[in-house]
């Protein structure tokens, strides 16, 4: 399933994790994500959701964004070898973005940011 995360001008494709399998899977074990683009896991119902690193081959930015889809935590730079640190936000979240590290400073993506899936 692919949509598009939207805040003003900047347009993120993004791939859906939406499913328990999709969500412990995640990029684990792939090369490379496209540049710009993510990967959204949807859970089923808000909290403090924890990412780890487990079997990721490259850094990414971690975002996650309440039931309103603005942004309340941003883990910039989480590495391959930190795994088995698990990354959590301060405040609940309903869905997660993972993204290419450096991609949260580039696009100047800040707590409270608005977006919307279309």
């Amino acid at each position: 399933e692919k949509k598009s995360l939207k805040s003003g001008e900047l347009v993120i494709p993004v791939e859906i994790a939406r499913t328990p399998e999709d969500r412990i899977t995640g990029l684990s074990g792939r090369k490379r994500l496209d540049k710009d683009s993510g990967l959204l896991f949807i859970f089923d119902e808000a909290g403090l959701h924890g990412i780890w690193m487990k079997e990721m081959n490259f850094p990414l930015d971690i975002i996650w964004l309440n039931e309103n889809l603005q942004v309340v935590n941003i883990k910039r730079d989480a590495l391959p070898e930190s795994y088995p640190t698990v990354f959590r936000p301060t405040t609940r979240s309903l869905y997660v973005l993972e993204v290419n590290a450096g991609f949260a400073q580039e696009k100047d993506i800040k707590i409270g940011e608005q977006f919307i899936l279309d």
